[in-house]
């Protein structure tokens, strides 16, 4: 191989690093910008004076339908604009700013007791924060392992925290039933992505070097996990320590391959 083209892979790799650092420097100011924003609503709408409430009511009810009206057009805009790629990346952006103010500013209203939205919403931002940065930094399929066994150990703490709870027991077993049942779907779809070559309708999902052995496991796992805490609640506890090890080695193991 000639020194030329040791040179252009070279400068390749490196304009395709720093495009990566890139994403996640602005995914961190972004979750960063957001967390403040969600504090500034903690202090003045969640805990703050009658007047300050009724100012930022005001503020998150319009942000709220301006938020749905971003999110509708930039999306609708990237669909059609998708050949414009400058276009497509601005009305992305558009499409998810609005996602987050609409998404918001609708469970801060509706769930004002004890500030539950405005709290749901920084643990939602923060986890989504994460997955980002995963995606960035990791194969794709490891982004979905992380999510769905994220997801599952969430499902198993909220079987075991409703157990005895007449109002929210039947509603957790039934969403305990309905996520195994999107886990399955999410295996059924892995599988026909594999049998595409990563590709799920014409667009890669996965790595061409995906081990889907890693992947069904994973999801395996998860899927077992929320229908074992659904039937029995009262090993809820030591579900979560088995899927969060099952987190971890999934992590371990994701990491290895970038080595």
């Amino acid at each position: 191989m000639s020194s030329k083209k040791i040179s252009q892979k070279r400068a390749e790799k490196e304009r395709e690093d720093n495009r990566v650092l890139n994403r996640i420097y602005y995914v961190f100011l972004l979750g960063l910008a957001a967390e403040c924003f969600l504090f500034l609503v903690y202090r003045g709408y969640s805990w703050g004076t009658v007047q300050s409430m009724l100012v930022w009511h005001k503020i998150l009810v319009a942000l709220t339908w301006l938020g749905l009206a971003a999110l509708v057009g930039g999306a609708a805009v990237a669909v059609w604009k998708k050949e414009d790629r400058k276009l497509r990346t601005i009305m992305t952006w558009t499409a998810g700013a609005g996602a987050f103010f609409f998404v918001s500013g609708w469970m801060v209203t509706h769930f004002f007791t004890n500030a539950f939205g405005t709290v749901a919403m920084c643990i939602l931002v923060a986890v989504l924060a994460v997955l980002a940065l995963i995606y960035f930094l990791y194969q794709h399929e490891c982004t979905l392992s992380t999510a769905m066994l994220g997801g599952a150990m969430f499902s198993v703490w909220l079987r075991g925290a409703t157990a005895q709870s007449d109002m929210w027991r039947i509603p957790v077993i039934v969403g305990c039933v309905l996520v195994a049942a999107a886990l399955a779907a999410v295996i059924y779809l892995a599988d026909k992505a594999r049998k595409d070559g990563g590709k799920l309708w014409g667009l890669r999902v996965f790595s061409v070097e995906c081990d889907y052995r890693i992947l069904y496991a994973a999801l395996a796992v998860a899927a077992v996990g929320v229908l074992l805490a659904a039937v029995l609640p009262m090993i809820a506890y030591y579900l979560m320590w088995a899927l969060g090890v099952a987190l971890f080695a999934e992590l371990v193991y994701y990491t290895t391959k970038l080595m």
